[in-house]
């Protein structure tokens, strides 16, 4: 009897010790995925392959212009990706974590295949079940912020900017002939809506106020043309705004601000998709459609929405998504965001079929238009053949004239360093190295993908290869 009584006193026990280990380790699970989601967001060139392991083999990946499934496409599209643009640097601002959820706004600025460009935008990430490895992330930004620095395309997107400014911003000094629109409805002092504002103020209760600022935050995000006036006490006297193109301060402001916009789009419609409320900060990823001045269009999005104090006043919002959506429909544009669309995908994308036959994007297509060989104070790297092959390969490369210090890596499809070709001087002209399949410690390896990396000060480039058994 007595070790019955154990037995059922060890198993009590265990029943309330496995929450509360449970619980501990949460903590330090939440602690990990935003050490991770944080590190995937700031990676840089020098510390890509470390976080390659955080993928999972399913990953899927999305920003305005390329989409991207599974693990091999992922570490072929990071390594195209800082290939194209060695020195970019991406510096978090805000970040928020939701269960496994985590998201973040951030700031980059870089060089595109040698056009610098400065960017703002945010990410999703989500993470696997009880575990810290990612198998879904989104980047919103404009692809607008690129296309500005580059000649042929920066006409256009300041020409769109200026155009879409004209019609919505009571701010701008509107430089085209003709007067902008000029639609609005004088809502008079911003005191008008204290009332109410007042009152649904004095929620609480934590859990009844996080529902009405759900329910506040996802009216604001798919706010409309018919109920654009009836939400105005949400908004604070000193409301912050911020968009791809416009930025607006003071709910005076903001007022002539909606007129304009719901004027030029006055069958406007958001939906929003996902949403979480952390802290007073609502978030929400949506797709919008609607006509511009009669322009067609649809684009996905998100929004961040910041609530003052304990109520259910908002302070600040900010809207991501790419202007290049609304660009695509509009005759004149339209080639232009295509056309930068293809470069870019030709640099990043090893899922995509690049039609610039003979031309390399590295070099600036757009601004040399021309499908011309590689300059002979180049670096190169060439495709290995054979390929696929079996047991061993060439890899050639070429070294501009004068030498440089390079080094010629290969990495398996995690992203892992599996053999060291070349790091050192290398004299000017063609090189070629044969890989026998073998790794550092002279093991051969297994059948399967790999990427080798040709790198040098200012240069990277990246091939995929198959080694076949």
């Amino acid at each position: 009897m007595q070790k019955l009584q154990k037995r059922i006193l060890l198993f009590a026990v265990v029943l309330v010790l496995i929450p509360a280990l449970s619980l501990a380790g949460r903590p330090q699970l939440q602690q990990e995925r935003l050490e991770v989601g944080r590190a995937l967001i700031e990676v840089q060139f020098a510390n890509l392959t470390d976080i390659l392991p955080y993928y999972s083999d399913d990953i899927e990946y999305h920003d305005p212009i390329v989409d991207i499934y599974g693990k091999e496409s992922m570490t072929a599209f990071l390594f195209q990706l800082f290939g194209s643009s060695p020195d970019l640097v991406t510096t978090i601002e805000d970040e928020t974590l939701v269960g496994g959820v985590y998201a973040a706004t951030w700031t980059m600025a870089g060089q595109f295949a040698g056009v610098p460009y400065d960017a703002k935008g945010i990410s999703i990430i989500k993470f696997s079940e009880r575990s810290a490895q990612v198998y879904y992330q989104r980047d919103y930004y404009t692809e607008g912020d690129i296309m500005a620095g580059i000649p042929g395309l920066d006409e256009a997107i300041w020409g769109f900017r200026t155009y879409y400014r004209c019609s919505v911003d009571p701010t701008f000094d509107c430089p085209l002939d003709g007067p902008p629109s000029t639609a609005g409805s004088a809502m008079g002092t911003p005191g008008w809506s204290d009332g109410l504002v007042g009152r649904e103020n004095r929620l609480h209760s934590p859990v009844q106020l996080n529902r009405a600022r759900l329910e506040v935050g996802r009216r604001l995000v798919e706010i409309n043309a018919a109920d654009w006036q009836s939400l105005l006490p949400y908004y604070a006297v000193d409301y912050e705004y911020h968009d791809p193109i416009v930025n607006i301060f003071g709910f005076d402001v903001l007022v002539p601000f909606f007129a304009r916009l719901f004027a030029s789009s006055p069958d406007l419609v958001t939906r929003v998709e996902d949403e979480t409320l952390q802290d007073g900060v609502y978030m929400a990823t949506w797709t919008m459609s609607g006509q511009f001045n009669g322009v067609p269009y649809s684009a996905p999005g998100m929004s961040i929405v910041k609530f003052a104090d304990d109520g259910l006043q908002v302070d600040y919002s900010r809207d991501y998504y790419t202007e290049g959506d609304i660009m695509a429909t509009i005759p004149g544009l339209d080639e232009a965001v295509a056309g930068f669309r293809v470069y870019y995908r030709c640099a990043v994308d090893p899922t995509f079929i690049c039609p610039l036959d003979g031309a390399d994007p590295l070099l600036g297509i757009w601004a040399e238009k021309s499908a011309g060989p590689r300059p002979s104070g180049a670096f190169g790297l060439l495709q290995n053949a054979p390929n696929p092959f079996n047991p061993a390969t060439e890899i050639s490369f070429v070294v501009p004239a004068g030498g440089a210090n390079i080094s010629l890596r290969i990495y398996d499809i995690s992203g892992k360093l599996v053999r060291t070709l070349v790091d050192g001087f290398e004299s000017g002209g063609s090189c070629t190295v044969i890989w026998h399949g073998r790794n550092d410690q002279g093991r051969q390896v297994a059948s399967g993908t790999y990427f080798y990396q040709l790198a040098a000060p200012g240069f990277s480039e990246m091939k995929k290869m198959v080694l076949l058994k």
